[in-house]
């Protein structure tokens, strides 16, 4: 009998020391596709738990004002899968703020930090995004902790186990359309 009550115990103790963060409901790999909202941009980014922040593929990057608030606009190039060509388009968000992020060399680097709507595993998630030329590296896009909290786990053996679809209906290419270079405003 006191080993049952015991039991209970123990079981009302644990549950009541778990966290208010909602379990994850996806199983996602290292590497997954994406959308960057609203406009549908399909990429491919990996997947990184020992990143605390995201990163964003960025170039040219220039700070501006618009009306009273600061803004930047950057050039993302980007591949949306291996063998096609690399696309490329100019984007302008408000600037959230400037960060120091540490590097795994152990320096420090003063970013830039933006906000963009991201479709993942069919969930559109607002994400914050610190931007750096990442055009040396396999994926413009690198997904972290953040980003990922309560929503998903990581089977780091795996890749592409998510949609992201997100409604996007893909829209066949005319053949006069060749365009690489797409502007997207706020």
């Amino acid at each position: 009998m006191l080993a049952i009550f015991l039991l209970i115990t123990s079981d009302s103790v644990l549950s009541d020391s778990k966290t208010d963060q909602p379990e994850p409901r996806h199983i996602l790999g290292w590497v997954e596709s994406i959308r960057l909202e609203p406009w549908g941009l399909k990429m491919l980014a990996r997947i990184d738990t020992g990143a605390n922040t995201s990163s964003m593929s960025a170039r040219d990057i220039h700070q501006f004002k618009k009306g009273n608030k600061d803004w930047v606009r950057f050039i993302l190039d980007f591949g949306t899968e291996k063998g096609k060509p690399t696309r490329t388009v100019e984007i302008e968000r408000p600037l959230l703020r400037s960060h120091k992020i540490k590097q795994h060399s152990g320096i420090s680097q003063e970013r830039l930090i933006i906000a963009m709507d991201v479709c993942l595993a069919n969930e559109i998630r607002k994400v914050e995004f610190n931007l750096i030329d990442r055009r040396a590296l396999n994926y413009p896009i690198l997904l972290g902790r953040k980003a990922l909290a309560g929503v998903a786990l990581v089977d780091s053996s795996r890749t592409h186990l998510s949609k992201a679809d997100c409604g996007h209906i893909k829209k066949k290419k005319k053949k006069n359309d060749q365009s690489d270079e797409l502007a997207i405003p706020e």
